[in-house]
């Protein structure tokens, strides 16, 4: 059989178990499909059981095949083999070649084949099975004149000592029969000194253990063999037709099996040149002639157009014997151009020759152009095309609508015109100004030149100039909106409010249009807005050419609802912190004093919210202290105030009196030693709560005064009694009087000093220290 791999195998070597003897073992013909388990080499015994395994992974499942010694095996080959196929949850197939009652004969080099469409990735090993040697009959192997060839011998049997291949009855060496053309992959054979161990029978070197004993085995030299029996003849001539080479497989008992393997060296087809006649016409008969120059039958010819089966439909006629084949065409055309290929096929080659066919055919109109519309702002195409050989060549001219001359359509101002390979023309964004006179011109340099003039018109799709607007109104008031549509007729309108089509049957509602030119304007009017009314009215334009949408955002306001839950949160002397709930940007507040009967003299304060907080909180300043007051708040927007709410009450706490007292007058009495005041009320704006009592102070203004000798006085209060009498002072002493106001929260300011003398009075103590002294009567004289 024919094999061109070169795998090794040691008599006495355990099967590999590193990576790289494995994977030099499996043959990967595409990243796509990859084993990813297999089986390894094997020896077995007679009458057991065996599962030979693979599995592969690929983009689809793959399917696998199983070969021995090149054979494909099926259950067909013997009832005893068993396939089997399943996928696994990795994604990957696994495949098993199960052999039951395993005989002598099973035994030879196993492959595995994974398919998936065209990827392939296979692996192959050897099973040995104890037993004479044996060698399979294989039909005659055939090969390509001047081509490399590989032998294997498809022995089965084990053990085995030697194989040999001979050649007219010689044995091939490197050093006898044509040592440049013949050689042989060869290893040393190891010492033939073995044990067997009815337990577990294997080939050992003197490290391997085989029934659980070590075995220290010497090596003896012996002659050189190739275990696997593959012969190498790097070139194969004719002279080696029908040769018949012989292997001899021998055991180490001395049992021998020799079969002779035939060779059959076959020559590839040559082929000639194809003729083909030269200057063809449309019309005339065409031959095409395929010659074999040499070439060893059974030669199988098949004819291809442009690298494909030839179609049927174009009615081309192959005729052929042994050595030739020729392509008649009775009535060549157009559609038969192209490149025609001879592919010829023995038993070991196939060769093919090719050669253009082609024929001069005047242009015909493949697609004849007409009056065209294109649509104003798209890209618009115009299709012009014509067959013929050689291929035609495609001209647009425009006329000048101006001047009245043609030219070209890549010469024109402002560009974007082209045409293309397939004679379309294309206007990338069509513009008025593309509207006109068109020729499309077809030339091949056969016959008479096509040409055909063509009127472009150019249609506007209906379209809106200004923006969508926002359209404010109060409920009860008129309300009217529109839209203008402008493109060629006929334009349509259509109207929505929120996506639901509008009944204008509805007596409130009123629609009108108004057509010129150019465009088209509807209205829609409403006598009375409400609420209802608004939302996001569409108006809708259709013309042949495209459709626009035209959208407005109606708002229809109502005086707003007052603010809830109104109260205060606090209170000071002079500032007070009022909240409300409302969801309102703007609102107003008013406050007055409680004791005011009417609003109209009340502070009103504007307000906007600062956030989207539902509760409102606003801190009302410069109040009075000691005051009530009434606080109420509405709410405001484009159209109204609301009601203003219920009104809160509060009062501001105390504050010191914030002024003195006045008139304060100080008079003396008729007892020394006392002083009179009577006084006015502060001005009432300042007491900043209920007056309490009244502080007086009286400072000695005598030089060397002691401040301890200050008088301070509390009065209380009294309805009508602004006055009191101040007792207890120095006589005869001037004093600066001076009187402040009180109330709960504190003492306010001491009036301006009134100065005033206490009256004098008999000394309250005798004289002390009193002294006598003598005197003459003349000294008294």
């Amino acid at each position: 059989m024919i094999e061109s791999r070169k795998v090794h195998r040691v008599l006495g070597v355990l099967k590999p178990t590193n990576m790289y003897a494995e994977s030099r073992r499996s043959k990967r013909f595409s990243d796509r499909v990859i084993i990813n388990q297999h089986f390894t080499e094997r020896t077995l015994t007679p009458g057991g059981d065996v599962s030979l395994q693979c599995a592969a992974i690929a983009d689809r499942p793959p399917q696998f095949s199983w070969h021995r010694d090149g054979i494909p095996v099926s259950s067909n080959t013997d009832s005893r083999y068993a396939f089997g196929q399943i996928m696994r949850p990795d994604g990957s197939v696994l495949a098993q070649l199960n052999i039951t009652r395993l005989r002598v004969e099973d035994g030879g080099f196993y492959s595995c084949t994974a398919t998936e469409g065209d990827q392939v990735a296979s692996h192959e090993s050897r099973l040995d099975v104890y037993g004479p040697p044996y060698i399979r009959a294989l039909p005659p192997i055939k090969v390509q004149s001047g081509e490399s060839l590989n032998l294997r011998c498809p022995f089965y049997g084990y053990p085995i000592s030697k194989i040999d291949w001979e050649f007219k009855g010689k044995i091939i060496t490197p050093n006898n029969l044509f040592p440049s053309r013949y050689k042989r992959n060869q290893r040393r054979i190891l010492s033939s000194s073995y044990k067997i161990s009815t337990n577990n029978f294997k080939y050992m070197n003197n490290k391997e253990i085989a029934g659980g004993q070590s075995l220290n085995l010497k090596r003896k030299p012996r002659s050189a063999a190739n275990i696997h029996g593959v012969l190498t003849i790097p070139e194969v001539g004719k002279a080696n037709n029908n040769a018949k080479y012989t292997c001899t497989v021998t055991s180490p008992s001395g049992e021998m099996a020799r079969r002779d393997f035939d060779i059959k060296v076959i020559e590839a087809p040559v082929l000639d040149d194809l003729l083909l006649g030269n200057n063809l016409q449309e019309g005339q008969v065409a031959n095409i002639y395929c010659n074999v120059r040499t070439g060893d039958l059974p030669i199988h010819f098949e004819w291809l157009k442009d690298g494909k089966r030839i179609p049927s439909n174009l009615k081309v006629v192959e005729r052929s014997s042994e050595l030739f084949s020729a392509l008649v065409i009775k009535s060549v055309a157009l559609e038969h151009c192209g490149t025609y290929t001879c592919v010829a096929t023995n038993h070991v080659a196939t060769v093919n020759k090719s050669t253009e066919l082609y024929i001069k055919v005047a242009p015909k109109w493949l697609l004849e152009p007409s009056n065209s519309s294109v649509v104003l702002g798209k890209r618009g195409i115009v299709s012009c095309s014509a067959t013929g050989y050689p291929i035609p060549q495609v001209h647009w001219m425009k006329k000048d609508a101006i001047l009245g001359t043609w030219q070209p359509v890549l010469e024109l101002a402002g560009g974007g015109i082209l045409s293309l390979a397939n004679g379309s023309l294309v206007i990338d964004e069509v513009s008025l100004t593309d509207e006109g006179l068109y020729s499309c011109n077809v030339e091949n340099g056969v016959g008479t030149p096509l040409s055909k003039t063509i009127w472009i018109t150019v249609n506007k799709p209906v379209h809106f100039v200004t923006s969508s607007p926002n359209v404010t109104s109060r409920a009860g008031l008129p309300l009217s909106f529109e839209c203008v549509a402008r493109g060629d007729e006929p334009i349509q309108i259509q109207w929505t409010q929120n996506g639901n089509v509008i009944n204008f049957r509805n007596h409130r509602l009123k629609l009108s249009e108004v057509k010129t030119s150019s465009a088209i304007t509807s209205s829609i009017t409403i006598n009375f807005a409400e609420t209802r009314d608004a939302g996001v009215y569409q108006c809708r334009a259709s013309n042949p050419y495209g459709v626009a949408n035209y959208n407005l955002y109606i708002h229809i306001l109502e005086p707003p609802t007052p603010p809830t839950e109104l109260r205060v949160e606090s209170v000071n002397s002079r500032t007070a912190t009022i909240s409300w709930r409302g969801k309102s940007e703007h609102y107003t507040l008013q406050h007055a004093p409680a004791n005011v009967p009417r609003w109209d003299g009340a502070d009103t304060i504007n307000i906007t919210s600062k956030d989207d907080d539902i509760r409102q909180v606003y801190k009302l300043q410069n109040l009075r202290p000691a005051s009530s007051y009434s606080v109420r708040v509405a709410t405001v927007n484009q159209v109204a105030l609301s009601h203003f709410t219920d009104p809160v009450h509060f009062t501001t706490e105390e504050e010191a009196p914030s002024s003195a007292p006045q008139q304060l007058r100080v008079s003396q009495t008729d007892e020394p030693g006392e002083l009179y005041l009577k006084w006015s009320q502060p001005d009432k704006k300042t007491h900043n709560g209920l007056i309490t009592g009244y502080h007086i102070k009286a400072v000695p203004q005598n030089i060397g005064a002691d401040e301890g000798e200050t008088k301070t006085l509390k009065v209380s209060h009294q309805a009508g009694k602004l006055e009191t009498t101040v007792r207890g002072l120095l006589k005869n002493t001037r004093y600066a009087v001076s009187i402040a106001a009180s109330n709960s929260a504190g003492i306010g300011p001491y009036s301006t000093p009134v100065f005033q003398e206490t009256k004098a009075g008999a000394p309250e103590n005798a004289p002390t220290s009193v002294e006598c002294t003598a005197v003459s009567l003349l000294q008294s004289e």
